[in-house]
C-alpha cells in the first residue's frame, strides 16, 4: 500500500484523452488496458502529474474541497492504489 509522502508518477506508456465534462481516459499502451477518471480523479491525475504526493494531493482537495482531510486522504489512497494495481503509476524511490 503507498505511503502519504511517497512520489507517484504516470507511467510513461499511459496516454490521457480528457472528455467532456471534465472526465478522462487513461490508456496503457503496453498492457493496451484503459481506466476512466471523473472530475476528481483526473484533478489527482494532474497534481501526480506536478509531482505532488499524495499527502500534498490530499491537502489540497481538502482545503478547496468541503471534505475532511480523513476523507481526502483516504479518497486520494484509494484511487492512488488502483492506479498502481493497474499499471498506470509507478511509485518513486526518492
Amino acid at each position: 500500500m503507498i505511503q502519504l509522502n511517497q512520489h507517484v508518477t504516470p507511467d510513461h506508456e499511459v496516454v490521457i484523452t480528457e472528455l467532456e465534462g471534465k472526465e478522462a481516459v487513461l490508456l496503457h499502451l503496453g498492457t493496451k488496458m484503459y481506466f476512466t477518471l471523473n472530475e476528481t480523479g483526473l484533478y489527482i491525475w494532474q497534481m501526480l502529474n506536478d509531482g505532488l504526493t499524495p499527502e500534498e494531493i490530499s491537502n489540497r482537495i481538502s482545503g478547496e474541497f468541503d471534505i475532511t482531510p480523513e476523507k481526502a486522504k483516504e479518497s486520494v489512497l484509494t484511487l492512488v492504489n488502483e492506479l498502481i494495481l493497474e499499471k498506470l503509476v509507478k511509485v518513486e524511490d526518492r
